[in-house]
């Protein structure tokens, strides 16, 4: 009897000791906090506020200790998109940024060459710092291929190896909605005419029965905030002002053509070693002060975007297309010859159109060091200069427009239609050029921005307000909208520098394995990734205007999209997988690579309970013998 009562306490323990260890090893994983990481969003949008508290919460939900921080755009332009280069690469607290939410507006040519290649690290506009050798082959690859099928095969390439890397976790892509007042103007410029070929105010059309010449556009977030010369800024806020301001050598017709027609330039020919590109200019175009523009201001134009004093956030992308001043020939001065080092597939439609070809004039700012480019009122539009015996408040380009000035209480920029536009009689023929004065001004939040649309106060609430979940609110007589798919991109950047999701070398398996560490990296970002409900955030908060991201800055609107890859899963299990595979303890085994690697813990832990008890047993039948 005593036997049988020892053999049942001993036994009763046994299962005592089992219960507590099999459910320890699946529920000791994931107690703790795996890595800090800041989340960096813009002040400017509330929508991205929204979405980035969703993801916030979804990260500390797996045991990533995720802190938001929201941001102006001027600390951001120091952090991330533009950083002194002693910033460049640094985490949030070291000064840098770790994640970034933010929205941009794609090109319309697929090349990821500008935003991800090596070359174009800050200054240049690879503000993740993205450095991989295959990206580094394929970008050069698309860059160079002349024949189309051939570079939409290798855009493709790319698009897989973005998808599997993730250097940024692509959001979603916009449906866009402008808002506007219908008795002042018509909707359907704004559906052809928004970015890449915004703003184009000298196309928008008045309704007819208006006497109102003068156009309020409102817009979230600041200009100037970089500055009003081209290349000195990437803000979209800028460019509503300065694209009214300045001309380049091509541009697109419109989007729903995406034609590629002459502005200052009036052909272009390549020769058949497609590096040798002859451009000839328009002859009798003036810039705002009277001067002639030649091909002498051509020159000039990608001489500065490429001075490294400048430090051009462009000025990267352009060197590594045009390669040097050097390979710029002056013909005449309504000729310019360009020697590529190497073929450009979208010299006519990138170089030379609105991204990189707006021209500057060479008169104005000869004789100012780089060094004062940035605070010269050319570009922040306070103060003044003068140019040809005249004072200027602002920028001079050859435009449609004039800058006439920045009020820093209202922040309204105003401007005024140039009636000796090189192109005005063809346009007012057209019926089109009737706005005489266009402002810019920055009203905050949505609310307010109806508001102001409703009373009179502004006549266009631009895109960026995400107006897409208020729209029941803009009313006839007083608000109308359109509404239309557009290569505007939301996603969340990562820091190709961070230790944990850019490097790896402080996750445990890179700790643990050094040549491992890029590779649990990835495991990290796809892991955030798959903890973005992208579906959710486009149903809830857009009200289903926008399609769930894949990779920028190839999209769904770009040739060479690749239709078989599908969006990154919302699945939290899936995401606490992976970060197992990067060593950390998740309560989740790794993705299956084999059922002794998901389950050999847990099979151990079981083995060794069996091993104890049978040792009991026998033990036990040993004392009874």
């Amino acid at each position: 009897m005593l036997q049988n009562k020892y053999k049942a306490v001993i036994l009763g323990l046994l299962l005592l000791l089992s219960a507590f260890l099999l459910p320890a090893a699946f529920l000791a994983r994931g107690q703790t906090t795996l890595f800090k990481v800041t989340l960096t969003v813009p002040s400017t949008n509330p929508s991205r506020q929204a979405w980035a508290e969703i993801v916030e919460s979804n990260l500390d939900s797996v045991g990533i200790d995720a802190v938001r921080v929201i941001q102006d755009w001027g600390t951001i332009y120091d952090r991330a998109l533009d950083p002194p280069q002693d910033i460049v690469g640094k985490t949030f607290d070291e000064g840098g940024f770790d994640m970034l939410f933010i929205g941009y507006a794609l090109g319309i040519d697929p090349d990821p060459y500008g935003l991800y290649h090596s070359s174009q690290v800050p200054p240049g506009q690879n503000y993740y710092n993205w450095v991989n050798e295959e990206n580094d082959r394929l970008c050069k690859l698309i860059k160079e291929t002349v024949d189309d099928t051939q570079r939409l095969q290798y855009v493709k390439e790319w698009q897989k190896l973005a998808y599997d890397e993730q250097p940024s976790a692509t959001i979603l892509y916009t449906r866009e909605v402008v808002a506007y007042d219908p008795t002042a103007l018509e909707g359907h410029p704004f559906e052809i005419l928004h970015y890449p070929v915004w703003p184009g105010v000298e196309e928008w059309k008045l309704n007819p029965s208006t006497t109102q010449t003068s156009i309020v556009l409102a817009q979230t977030g600041p200009a100037p905030e970089e500055g009003l010369n081209p290349w000195l800024s990437t803000s979209y806020y800028d460019l509503t002002v300065y694209g009214a301001v300045f001309d380049s050598l091509t541009r697109r017709e419109n989007l729903e053509t995406l034609k590629v027609i002459p502005e200052l330039a009036i052909s272009w020919e390549v020769a058949d070693d497609q590096k040798t590109w002859t451009v000839k200019l328009r002859q009798g175009v003036k810039w705002h002060d009277g001067v002639e523009f030649t091909a002498a201001d051509v020159k000039f134009t990608y001489e500065a975007a490429m001075a490294e004093d400048l430090a051009s956030n462009a000025g990267a992308f352009v060197k590594e297309i045009i390669g040097s001043p050097d390979n710029i020939e002056i013909v005449d001065d309504y000729t310019v010859k360009f020697h590529l080092p190497a073929p450009y597939a979208y010299f006519d439609s990138s170089i030379l159109a609105e991204g990189y070809g707006y021209m500057i004039p060479k008169h104005v700012l000869e004789n100012v060091p780089y060094s004062e480019w940035r605070s010269h009122p050319f570009n922040t539009g306070e103060g003044s200069y003068t140019a040809n015996g005249q004072t200027f408040y602002g920028p001079i380009g050859t435009g449609p427009y004039w800058y006439a000035g920045y009020d820093s209480t209202t922040f309204t920029n105003a401007l005024t239609r140039n009636d000796d536009y090189w192109n005005a009689q063809t346009l007012l023929d057209a019926g089109l050029f009737g706005i005489e004065q266009y402002l810019v001004v920055k009203i905050e939040g949505s609310d307010a921005a109806i508001t102001a649309l409703k009373t009179g106060e502004v006549d266009v609430l631009d895109s960026q307000y995400h107006l897409e979940a208020k729209l029941d609110s803009i009313k006839e007589p007083w608000g109308a909208w359109v509404a239309y798919d557009a290569f505007g991109v939301q996603e969340l950047g990562f820091n190709m520098k961070h230790p944990i999701f850019g490097t790896g070398v402080d996750t445990p398996l890179g700790k643990q394995d050094p040549s491992r560490a890029a590779e649990a990296a990835r495991y990290v970002r796809q892991a955030i990734s798959h903890l973005i409900p992208r579906e959710n955030i486009i149903n809830t908060i857009l009200n289903g205007y926008g399609t769930p991201g894949i990779t920028t800055p190839i999209c769904t609107l770009t040739d060479g999209f690749d239709t078989s890859l599908q969006p990154y899963s919302y699945d939290v299990e899936l995401a606490k997988s992976l970060l197992a595979a990067a060593g950390y303890d998740t309560g989740v085994p790794p993705p299956s690579k084999g059922f002794l690697q998901d389950y050999g813990l847990y099979i151990a832990v079981a083995i060794v309970v069996v091993v104890v008890a049978v040792g009991a047993v026998y033990f036990i039948r040993k004392r009874k013998t």
